[in-house]
């Protein structure tokens, strides 16, 4: 096209200028007979401009001009109309977007300058329509409401459910009740005013399976205010067996041994009497003696416990032993400690340590204290804390391989069964083992990356498998397309977009034992914590700071006057112009 020039009907324009061609053509050869006449040329000509004129008209001519001011105001959910006005009053001209997920507004977008972003904001998976564009976002107040939820969604059986969050100006004297599948109440509490609140709810899912269960908000005569799902995995617990070695017996693997025992480990309990004498124990497994640590042998335990003593008293072919077993099957190891621990290199003992004078220590979120050696982890030394979520860790482990070993600063854990808190010893105790024990190999590990599924929207997962032919498909039987990391073979990633509410499954195909389910939730489910993390989103994508407008050029009609008026001239003479030749 002409520089700066273009039409509206830009995909008639091949058959319109033929058709133009052949009108012109058709006039010419009706006119041929009268070339001697003086009227022949000039009629051409004006059967040419007619024609043209003709064409403009259908293809509707634009011409490119510059816009530097032209701003756009785009309505998200939960926009206020007098924050609407205000800046209508404020910005004149404002051309008004309303914001749809399914519906896209990319073509509005071309020709502004700059939009401002009213409401919860934009979704997620929507913001890169706007990286060409500069925007500034005028968050909305946070709601009243659930802002933050915390909560583990696939737990083995036995493990607790615990939910953490915060609760925006709550209704005083209302209350949260955690409820099971089928209503019951399992934990509550009440908002004794109207303050921001920190809440914790608790409880120990019997049953495995995927389970629906709820959080209700009720007024304080027990009305229900809102009700909202959470949707959890329970997985059976596999049997764990654990080999524990002493030099001689300990009240510490005592009781150790007990609890491991009462909760369904397969426990192996080796002390030596003598030299070259042993005394065997065993619970939830049969008697199998083991005298020899040789790898073959390591391979039917998932985790090993032995006190500071044995352990760096073995020969380094044992040592070495041990070590390949962690490094190349994934066994865990937690070194007992003792005073010996802290004195030993980091080379020899895994860890670094920092004496720091303390010899209690108050145990997080509880009222409790327990003796400790008056040591520290050295935590820049390549090591993790068992419980990354917890303030202030007394274990830690430490990645060799596909295992680890792990130990800690806490002394004679078992006083707290002697004091009664038997939870806190199990949750120390659960906690430590959970993070050392041998991972049980899957043909494909899957993991989601959208917090909050929603029905029609996009459903982003990973997966890891050294499957060298996969395909994955969803509810509905489709094949799911996957993307392959290029540095990573391993790893994919995929997007799905689920079409019913609820529990929705991926899969293998033709493999049923590799599935993974996802919960689907209700549009009106958990509104005041989408809105939340949805204004948190959009604030540090887009900030609230104003942007400098973009210069953009946009193609404006040319008003068609000009050519209807040289139409009818045109057509006007070609009528007259065998008249007046008559009457000649």
């Amino acid at each position: 096209m002409i520089d700066g020039f273009s039409f509206l009907q830009q995909e008639l324009l091949i058959p319109v200028i033929l058709g133009s061609l052949l009108v012109f053509l058709a006039f010419v050869f009706k006119e041929w007979n009268t070339r001697s006449s003086g009227r022949f040329l000039l009629n051409s000509v004006v059967a040419f401009v007619t024609v043209l004129a003709l064409m403009c008209i259908v293809l509707e001519p634009t011409k490119e001009v510059e816009m530097q001011h032209q701003q756009g105001l785009l309505l998200t959910s939960g926009f206020a109309k007098e924050e609407q006005d205000s800046l209508e009053r404020v910005y004149k001209g404002l051309e008004i977007l309303e914001y749809n997920p399914k519906k896209s507004i990319r073509a509005s977008l071309d020709s502004l300058t700059s939009v401002l972003v009213i409401g919860n904001g934009l979704e997620e998976f929507d913001f890169y329509k706007l990286d060409s564009i500069p925007t500034t976002y005028l968050p909305n107040e946070v709601p009243s409401g659930i802002t933050r939820l915390k909560f583990t969604q696939q737990l083995n059986l036995g493990e607790d459910l615990i939910m953490e969050g915060k609760y925006d100006q709550p209704k005083k004297s209302s209350f949260l009740v955690l409820q099971d599948s089928r209503g019951n109440g399992l934990d509550s509490l009440q908002f004794s005013d109207a303050s921001i609140l920190d809440f914790s709810l608790k409880a120990v899912p019997k049953v495995s399976g995927n389970f629906v269960y709820q959080l209700a908000e009720k007024d304080s005569l027990g009305n229900r205010i809102e009700t909202n799902p959470i949707p959890i995995t329970i997985k059976e617990k596999e049997p764990v067996r654990i080999l524990i070695l002493n030099t001689f017996p300990t009240f510490e693997t005592k009781y150790l041994k007990n609890f491991l025992a009462d909760e369904g480990y397969k426990v192996t309990v080796r002390s030596q009497l003598t030299k070259g004498k042993y005394k065997f124990e065993y619970f939830n497994t049969k008697a199998s003696p083991i005298y020899q640590f040789s790898l073959e042998s390591l391979k039917q335990y998932d985790a090993l416990i032995v006190d500071t003593e044995t352990y760096f008293n073995f020969g380094k072919s044992v040592k070495s032993n041990f070590e390949n077993s962690i490094r190349e099957n994934g066994l865990g190891l937690f070194i007992q400690p003792s005073e010996k621990l802290f004195n030993l290199g980091a080379k020899t003992s895994y860890f670094s340590f920092k004496r720091d004078g303390r010899n209690v220590f108050q145990l997080p979120n509880a009222n409790i204290t327990v003796e400790k050696y008056p040591f520290r982890f050295n935590d820049a030394f390549a090591v993790h804390p068992i419980n990354a979520h917890e303030s202030g860790n007394l274990s830690y482990y430490k990645q060799l391989g596909l295992g680890r070993v792990a130990s800690t600063t806490l002394l004679n854990s078992y006083q707290l069964l002697l004091k009664g808190e038997e939870q806190a010893y199990a949750k120390i105790w659960t906690q430590i083992l959970d993070k050392i024990v041998k991972q049980k190999e899957q043909a494909v590990d899957w993991e989601s990356q959208t917090e909050f599924p929603k029905e029609g929207e996009p459903f982003n997962f990973e997966l890891r498998t050294n499957l060298e032919e996969l395909s994955v498909v969803n509810n509905e039987g489709n094949c799911v397309p996957l993307l392959q990391n290029s540095t990573v073979p391993f790893k994919y990633s995929a997007t799905t977009y689920p079409k019913k509410k609820g529990w929705n499954t991926l899969a293998v195909e033709g493999d049923s034992t590799t599935s993974f389910s996802y919960y689907v939730y209700d549009a009106n489910s958990w509104q005041s914590l989408s809105a939340s993390i949805k204004i948190a989103a959009n604030k540090k994508q887009f900030g609230n700071d104003p942007k400098e407008n973009r210069t953009v050029m946009v193609n404006r009609p040319i008003s068609l006057i000009l050519f209807y008026l040289l139409f009818l001239l045109g057509a006007g003479w070609l009528w007259l112009s065998p008249k007046l030749s008559a009457e000649n």
